[in-house]
């Protein structure tokens, strides 16, 4: 296998975690490692919906000292409507 397989997966009340994953026959008899990472602070992060705010505050300005400027956008091309 040269690329990891990644998927998430949900331990049960009695905290069991059935993985069933699907390969081809070519990965057969492969030795694999599972590794166990506890995602709850990654989940947590995405699902506040104060975060994003944070992280704009914490970032906003952060480049102002670069001398990047936006250049003049043009005019938006008109076309026709979809039906």
């Amino acid at each position: 296998m040269a690329k990891p397989v990644q998927l998430r997966s949900r331990v049960d009340a009695d905290g069991v975690l059935t993985l069933r994953i699907s390969l081809t026959p070519e990965h057969a008899g492969a030795d694999v490692t599972v590794t166990i990472e506890r995602v709850i602070a990654a989940v947590a992060a995405l699902g506040d919906a104060n975060e994003w705010t944070r992280f704009v505050q914490r970032t906003y300005g952060s480049c102002a000292g670069l001398g990047l400027e936006r250049h003049e956008q043009g005019e938006l091309q008109e076309r026709e409507a979809v039906e």
